[in-house]
Formats: structure tokens, C-alpha cells, sequence
């Protein structure tokens, strides 16, 4: 090619309907260079977010309703490319929009429905909200780390976690559903329920495991109390006083690790800071404080995380701290902190490489001249809300012909309601396969590690990829960031350790870079030409390769923090989330990797399809990127807009909140909690069948507290856009979904979890993926994550080394089956 292009351009894309997370889909799509239509109803009401949502599309008002939107609509779904369907089943099918009826006359068509609820499944038509679908699926209850052990009242958050995945789950489903249709010239279907979607970001806060070693619960404490008094105490939680809670409260906060934690700084800021369950992080963070030969001359070591056992202080292993030490560490570091302003410690902590955030509002984020500097915040001009600041571009995608486009204000032009961009050339099709999955002959080499990167890694195996993973001879990280989270994240994979700090190492590197599709690395740019990984290294190897890197903070445009480390938790603080769910002078964590890991290694997944759909049109081989900052942002992507001309969006904050209001929010029934949805406008018509005197919160709560849940919920039939959810823990939610095998009756539930034997010696309970429900396919598990260096010999065979060459490497600790200090899967 004679001059760049963008990654998706000549991609056709027409969304149905105005929900967020067909929205979401359609932007991340829009942001590189796909030609994205959206149709709106006509009275749609014009939100803050919508110099968001729809920057890069053209917005056409429709009402099809009517012969004539129908026709319109129509004439666009003929000659596009994927469809995203938000109107829902029955609708798009009253209009002549589903899948069927377009297939008829565009059997290549793309086609992406996302219901609330699975089709099929008992939930399939409830009124899906995204209060709902939290409500359905823990996330009012399992979210804060203390609730699933102490109970109480539900917390909602503001977070359309729901929305957010299925938006970037729908685009990763069209984007592979389209690289599909362009080797094979089959069109595809493809289901993308939200409440699936939102399982997926529980992760590890859903998976259970049998027998599972004190130091990976959360919180860590004793047996006796998780799984005996803690449950009787959840069960009596409405019977309990403040007091008792707070005494309870301050029980579990003496098990939290000192090491990551929030710290009043000098100029009465609060810092975020995790330098925990890491060799390197432990040592270096309390160098930073000049706190570590103090603690050492008082008697604490710096010993492996790995170790088992132990007196109970070694500071590489946080978590395993005796309450004497964790106090004492816990003091120290709050002393020196106090010494300097928290962002000088920032700044501090991250040249250091230890993460570390100062807590930011939504708003201070967003007009923060570090997240400006980097791309991380783009200033856009919107034709009616003018001058905006919003999150940058999610994922970069670069490569020697194409290159991610500029951000682009929203469009409404009333006189282009056509397609305007070139017909693709496609390359010719070599028929479909059935039998095979989209990424069947795809190899991957993954070289990340604890969660963003490695499901970025598993979603490519879901889709039929060949993953190996390749883990280093002699981890930094512990057994909770790399064999805890990996139980789920490592799903899929072959397990080879390589040595990429010596030469035969990287030689090794470079034979099996000659036939590898897709490496990923959460690596910093510091350190990666060292070890042969920068993407100038793999590109001339395999000048077609796709390379993803996943950072902490790094920007479209790199920024001054880029090659600063971080986790999920230090990025939900520096952008506004634990603020949010918590105050900026109490911040709350918002789950564990449930909030921006998770969503951060899926925005990887989809730049990589992205890439993939360019190079198979004849694009070339291009280097991906995405960051935890820009995860941090896509997952409460309604409150990272900002603009003079409009107030912001008020949203319910703090561990009080119940909802936006009478008609959608948190309410007591007599047997149980519920989440109501409905309207502003049907909230009048629910409260006079819930039995209330009026539409109030108080006449509400009370009529609601004097009713059952199924009371409630046959007296509300009748009212199509509402809908009362029981609001369910993540462990009763396990016992309803969990499927004794895969060829077990069809679940009667929209999300699925499965349980089995795995190679810890532990069972285990994990989420299947259903957020992919192609119509062709039928989902099926992973295999459970390998031992690192189970498959190392095969690994190495399969690129030509004999068993005696292999012999020798071993001998020499190049490669290696396994890992010195790890004893057990799950280290005790």
C-alpha cells in the first residue's frame, strides 16, 4: 500500500437502538475507522455522555415505527457489513431488522444481538436493566471486599460494569465474527447477553475453589470465621447494631495488607499504594520510605513470596503477616508518608516501579495535565455540547500500512444517510468450516502475566486459538497474582518457561516468532528490547505479527507516566472509581480485578481482532496498545466526559447509595432485597399496583417491606418497562447456574458455571463463557490452566529441538518444567 489506512476502514456498521452497550460496541469500532451508523429514535434525549458515545459515528434520527424508517433502516441493513442489535428480538423482528430477514437478502452479515438475559433462559424477558443485571449477579453484594463475609444492606454503584463489558465483548464477537466472514465469506449470528457479559468481569471473585489455602481468601482470615461465623453473622445481619458492625468491620481491616492500602499524605491528600505479595515491589517501596533497614534491624526479613510457612515476617509476603508485624508495618508507612505531599510520593513510587496513585475524582482525572499530556483525555468539540474533555482512544493499533485514526466529533447529517465509504475488496473466501473455530491455526504467544494481559490471551483461546504462555525461570510476582488469578485467566493454554534474559533464550524466541500470529506483553518499554520483545524486534522476524502490549498507565500518546507500573486497584484510584464508590476522603476499593483488569484485557482482545481483520485484508502485521488507565475509563465510561456548556451527570456516590431514585434503585422486601426498574415515567402506574399511597421512596419502601418478592413481582405484570430482581450473592448465584456437565439439560439460567477436577489437587468452580453465543458453535469450556513448564518439551519439539538438546538447555536453566520454590499448585 502506497499510504497508511486505518485498521477498519471500509467496515460498515449499522447499530440498532440507543442502549449503551451497543454504543459502547459501536464506538470502540468508530475508533478505528470502521463507518458507523446509528439509528435513534427521534425523540431521544441528548445526555453529556453522548460526545462519548458517539464520537466517530453519524447519528440518524429514525422511527421505525413507521413503513418508511423501516424501509430506510433496511436499505442500510442490506449492504452492511455487521449489524448490532440493541431493539431486542421482538422488535427487530417487527421491523423487518432480524438477523433472519436480513440473512435472506445478506447472508454475509454480521449480526450481534444483545439481550439483558440469554435467549432461552428463564430471565429472557425481564425488563434487563443494568440495575438488573448487577442486581442478578452479585454485583450489589460481592463488589466490596467485606461483603460477602459480613452482609448488610446491598451497596449500588454507579457503574455500568453490565454495559461497559457488553459493549467491548460485542465489538471483540462482530470484529471476530468479521474476520470470519472475510477468510471464509460466511456471514455469522452471534448472541452477546449482558448478564453474561458482566460474569465475565467477576472472574475471580465468582470463581470458587475447593480447599483453598488461608492467604488467597478475601479477606484473609482465619477458616473458623469465613466458614462458620462469618456465615451465621451474614445470615443475622439485620439484627446486628452499628456498633456490632463497626467492631466487625474493624476485625476484617486488621487482616487487610499494609502494603496496599490508602495513606493521608503531608498536604492531607490520600495515596493509594500496593507494593505487596512482590519480591521486588516489597523491597523497593519501603526503600522509598527509608523504612526497610528499620524494620529489618527490628527483625522482619525480605524473604520469597513463595515461601510456606514462616514466623510471620517476611515482608515479601504480605498478606501472611502476624498482626503485630502488619501493625507495625501499617505505622511506618503511614508515618513517612505524611512527611511529603502525595503526589510528590507518586511520582516517587512510580520511578521506583512501585505502584502508586494519588485518589482523584472523575473530574480531577480528566483535567489532570499528566492524563492530558498522554492521550489518556482528548478534547473533542461537539456540535451541541461544544468543547469537550473525554477518555482518548481505548486501544492504539500502528503497523507500517495502517495506523488507528484521530478522534472524530459525533456527526448528524440529515443529507448523508447512506453509506458512504469504498466497497472492501475481500480477499477470496476458502469456504466455512463448522467443525473448526474462528481462530483455529491462529498461534499465540502470551508473555504477560497476573490478569489484564492473560485474559486478553484466554479470550483468543475461546475463539479457538492456539496459546502458549511463557513464564520467566524465576518469578518476581507471588502465588495470589500468578497461580491464584491464573486458576482462571490461564484457562486455554499450554505452560512453557524460557529464560528471555540469555541469548539462547531469545535465539529460542526467534524460531518460534517465525510461526506465531499474536504475541502479548504487559512488559514496559524499558525492558522489552532487552529481552527481544519490542514490536521492531518481532516485526523483523515476522513482518506480519501482530504485537499487543498491555501497560499501566501509558497513553495513545504515551505520556509521562507510561513507563510507571501499576494495578487494577492503584487506576481505580487515580481515575475517579474508588471515589466514587467509596468518598474522595474514604475511597473504596471496587472489587478485585472485576473492575478494570478484566475489561482492560478484553479492550486487548478486540484490538487485536482489529488488527487481525487488517492484516487477513492485506493491511500487514501492527502493534497494539491499551492500558489499565484506559480499562479504568471504558468501565464507567459515562462519567469520563466533561464539558463547560453542561453540568455534569449526577450519580449516586458512597456506600449508602440505593439507586438514581424511586424507580430504579435498591428496596427491602418482606423475605428479601429486590433492585425495582422501570421508567420515570411508569413509576406512578408501579407504585399504585406495588400498593403504595404514592410514587416517594418512603411510601415505596414501606409498601415494598410489607410485600414478598413474588407479591411484588406478579402484582408489577402488566408493566412492560419494569422489573423487580432479587438481589443475589455470588455463592447463591453459583448453586443455581453450576452445570454438573456440559451435556447436562439446558440451563435454565442465563450465566453458567461449571465445576471439576484441576490439576492444584483442589476442584474448582469457574464461569463457562458464555458471553460468545455464536449460532454455529456451541460454547464449550477451557482446559483448567497448566503447571508453569508443564508443556515446555513439547513446546520446544514442536519448533525441531531433540529430547538430548532440550536435556542440555535444562541443565543450563535457559528452560525449565517448573519453578524452584513452587512446591504445591496453590502455595499454602
Amino acid at each position: 500500500m502506497s499510504s497508511a489506512t486505518h485498521p477498519l476502514s471500509g467496515v460498515r456498521v449499522l447499530n440498532l437502538g440507543g442502549i449503551w452497550a451497543g454504543r459502547v460496541a459501536s464506538m470502540l469500532l468508530a475508533d478505528q475507522g470502521a463507518e458507523v451508523i446509528e439509528i435513534n429514535r427521534p425523540d431521544r434525549v441528548v445526555g453529556l455522555e453522548e460526545a462519548h458515545l458517539g464520537r466517530g459515528k453519524r447519528s440518524l434520527s429514525m422511527d421505525l415505527k413507521s413503513e418508511a424508517g423501516q424501509r430506510e433502516a433496511r436499505s442500510l441493513a442490506m449492504s452492511a457489513h455487521i449489524i448490532i442489535d440493541n431493539l431486542g428480538f421482538d422488535r427487530a423482528r417487527r421491523f423487518g431488522l432480524d438477523y433472519e430477514t436480513i440473512a435472506t437478502s445478506n447472508p454475509q452479515i454480521v449480526y450481534v444481538s444483545m439481550p439483558g438475559f440469554a435467549k432461552g433462559s428463564r430471565q429472557e424477558d425481564l425488563a434487563s436493566w443494568e440495575g438488573s443485571i448487577a442486581a442478578a449477579l452479585g454485583g450489589y453484594t460481592d463488589i466490596h471486599a467485606f461483603g460477602p463475609v459480613l452482609g448488610g444492606p446491598p451497596i449500588f454503584s454507579a457503574l455500568p460494569v453490565a454495559s461497559a463489558y457488553g459493549g467491548v465483548h460485542a465489538a471483540i464477537a462482530a470484529s471476530m465474527a468479521f474476520l470470519h466472514r472475510v477468510r471464509t465469506g460466511a456471514g455469522q449470528q452471534v448472541e452477546v447477553p449482558l448478564a453474561d457479559a458482566l460474569m465475565s468481569a467477576m472472574g475471580v471473585l465468582a470463581m470458587k475453589i475447593e480447599g483453598l489455602p488461608q492467604r488467597y481468601d478475601l479477606p484473609p482470615i482465619e477458616k473458623a470465621m469465613s466458614e462458620i461465623a462469618f456465615p451465621i453473622l451474614r445470615d443475622l445481619s439485620t439484627h446486628l447494631t452499628l456498633a456490632h458492625r463497626a467492631t466487625l468491620q474493624a476485625y476484617l481491616g486488621q487482616s487487610s495488607r499494609p502494603q496496599a492500602s490508602n495513606y493521608l499524605c503531608a498536604d492531607g491528600r490520600l495515596l493509594y499504594i500496593t507494593a505487596a505479595d512482590h519480591a521486588h515491589l516489597a523491597r523497593a517501596g519501603l526503600e522509598v520510605l527509608d523504612l526497610l533497614d528499620e524494620l529489618i534491624a527490628e527483625g522482619m526479613v525480605l524473604g520469597s513470596p513463595w515461601e510456606e510457612g514462616g514466623d510471620g515476617n517476611n515482608l515479601s509476603d504480605s498478606v501472611g503477616l502476624s498482626p503485630h508485624w502488619k501493625q507495625r508495618v501499617r505505622r511506618g508507612i503511614a508515618e513517612r508518608l505524611k512527611q511529603k505531599p502525595a503526589h510528590e510520593w507518586e511520582v516517587a513510587f512510580g520511578q521506583a516501579g512501585v505502584p502508586a496513585a494519588v485518589v482523584r475524582t472523575s473530574k480531577e482525572w480528566l483535567n489532570w495535565a499528566v492524563a492530558r499530556e498522554g492521550g489518556n483525555v482528548a478534547a473533542l468539540t461537539d456540535p451541541e455540547l461544544g468543547s469537550t474533555m473525554q477518555a482518548g482512544r481505548y486501544v492504539s493499533i500502528k503497523g507500517g500500512d495502517i495506523q488507528s485514526p484521530s478522534l472524530r466529533s459525533r456527526r448528524s447529517d440529515a443529507s448523508e444517510r447512506v453509506w458512504t465509504s469504498a466497497s472492501i475488496s475481500f480477499p477470496p473466501a476458502t469456504g466455512s468450516d463448522s467443525s473448526k473455530k474462528i481462530l483455529s491455526g491462529f498461534r499465540v504467544l502470551d508473555f504477560s502475566n497476573v490478569i489484564a494481559g492473560p485474559s486478553a490471551a484466554r479470550t483468543l483461546a475461546e475463539f479457538g486459538a492456539d496459546v502458549t504462555r511463557i513464564d520467566p525461570p524465576a518469578p518476581q510476582a507471588g502465588p495470589r497474582l500468578l497461580m491464584w488469578t491464573g486458576v482462571d485467566v490461564n484457562q486455554g493454554k499450554r505452560a512453557a518457561i524460557l529464560d528471555l534474559k540469555s541469548a539462547e533464550g531469545r535465539r529460542l524466541l526467534e524460531r518460534m516468532i517465525q510461526n506465531t500470529d499474536v504475541v502479548i506483553h504487559n512488559f514496559l518499554d524499558r525492558s522489552v528490547a532487552g529481552i527481544g520483545l519490542s514490536d521492531e524486534q518481532l516485526r523483523s522476524i515476522n513482518p506480519d505479527i501482530v504485537v499487543c502490549q498491555v501497560s499501566a498507565w501509558g497513553g495513545p500518546d504515551g505520556g509521562l507516566y507510561k513507563e510507571f507500573p501499576a494495578f487494577d486497584p492503584v487506576l481505580q484510584a487515580a481515575t475517579g472509581i474508588t471515589a466514587r464508590y467509596g468518598t474522595p476522603d474514604a475511597p473504596v476499593m471496587h472489587g478485585i480485578a472485576s473492575c478494570v483488569d478484566y475489561i482492560t484485557g478484553f479492550s486487548a482482545a478486540s484490538g487485536i481482532a482489529h488488527a487481525l481483520i487488517a492484516r487477513t485484508l492485506g493491511r500487514g502485521g501492527s502493534y497494539v496498545r491499551t492500558s489499565l488507565s484506559m480499562g479504568a475509563q471504558l468501565v464507567q465510561f459515562p462519567f469520563v466526559v466533561s464539558t463547560d456548556g453542561k453540568d455534569d451527570a449526577l450519580e449516586p456516590s458512597g456506600q449508602q447509595a440505593t439507586g438514581y431514585g424511586p424507580h430504579y434503585r435498591t428496596y427491602k422486601a418482606r423475605d428479601g432485597w429486590i433492585f425495582l426498574a422501570c421508567r420515570k415515567s411508569d413509576i406512578a402506574a408501579a407504585a399504585e399496583k406495588i400498593g403504595a399511597k404514592n410514587a416517594t421512596d418512603a411510601e415505596l419502601v414501606a409498601a415494598i417491606a410489607a410485600s414478598s418478592v413474588s407479591q411484588l413481582t406478579k402484582r408489577l405484570e402488566g408493566t412492560p418497562s419494569a422489573s423487580i430482581v432479587p438481589i443475589t450473592r455470588l455463592d447463591e448465584l453459583r448453586s443455581k447456574c453450576t452445570l454438573s456437565s456440559l451435556h447436562c439439560d439446558v440451563n435454565p439460567e442465563s450465566v453458567a458455571m461449571i465445576e471439576s477436577a484441576h490439576p492444584s489437587g483442589h476442584r474448582t468452580n469457574l464461569p463457562l463463557p458464555t458471553w460468545y453465543r455464536l449460532r454455529s458453535r456451541v460454547v464449550g469450556r477451557l482446559e483448567p490452566a497448566r503447571w508453569p513448564g508443564a508443556d515446555t518439551r513439547s513446546v520446544l519439539a514442536a519448533i525441531g529441538l531433540s529430547s538430548a538438546e532440550i536435556d542440555e538447555l535444562t541443565s543450563r536453566n535457559v528452560v525449565a518444567d517448573g519453578w524452584p520454590l513452587h512446591k504445591h499448585y496453590l502455595p499454602r
